[in-house]
């Protein structure tokens, strides 16, 4: 069970990594904004329950500016 489950958190950093290429790939050419990407995070921040709720509209916007945006189209 420990095998899999080492197995599965190795792939999510792969697709972490690949879905961050593909949406700076998207912004590049134009098929997606910054302010796309922005709302796109800040609707999936919105629905992070980290402490058994939704994240409220500031703390949302603070993941997004602060953490969640840069990731995503900061520097590789």
């Amino acid at each position: 069970m420990n095998e899999a489950l080492t197995a599965h958190q190795g792939r999510g950093n792969i697709d972490t990594l690949v879905l961050r290429a593909l949406v700076r790939k998207l912004v590049a050419r134009g098929l997606l904004s910054e302010d796309d990407v922005h709302a796109l995070l800040f609707d999936a921040a919105k629905r992070m329950n980290e402490v058994g709720s939704g994240q409220t509209d500031p703390a949302a916007r603070s993941m997004v500016n602060e953490d969640l945006a840069p990731a995503f189209l900061g520097p590789w």
